[in-house]
């Protein structure tokens, strides 16, 4: 590998490649979660997964199998597991950098590994 993006990539084949094997999700409907405003790339799959509307213009149409969370919200972090039973893996990460360097609240990492049990789903931290 040589970029960050190409980590993230890697990430989300061996988390699909997981789902399918061992949770048992259908073939194709994996889904991988990521943290709106977070940033790990500028590859079509990581527009598809930005919340940035100018990251996405003009680079349509994107990959499926993405869904985001509100980041630092387990509440909404919950309530996408509720909402799809095959949501694979959540990315995570412990301090957002895009736009300044935002710190969770206490505990949010904690909640997301227990959601992430809970739910049988495959929690990956992205920090580099």
């Amino acid at each position: 590998m040589n970029t960050g993006v190409e980590g993230d990539e890697t990430a989300i084949k061996m988390i699909r490649r997981w789902a399918y094997r061992e949770k048992g999700v259908p073939d194709n409907q994996a889904v991988v979660l990521f943290p709106y405003k977070a940033f790990w790339g500028r590859t079509i799959t990581a527009r598809t997964t930005s919340d940035n509307p100018l990251w996405k213009k003009e680079f349509g149409p994107f990959c499926p199998g993405f869904d985001t969370y509100e980041w630092n919200n387990a509440d909404d972090l919950e309530k996408k597991f509720k909402e799809n039973p095959n949501i694979a893996g959540v990315i995570t990460e412990p301090i957002l950098g895009e736009g300044g360097v935002i710190f969770p609240e206490p505990g949010f990492q904690h909640k997301v590994r227990e959601l992430c049990t809970q739910y049988n789903a495959i929690m990956c931290i992205d920090e580099i």
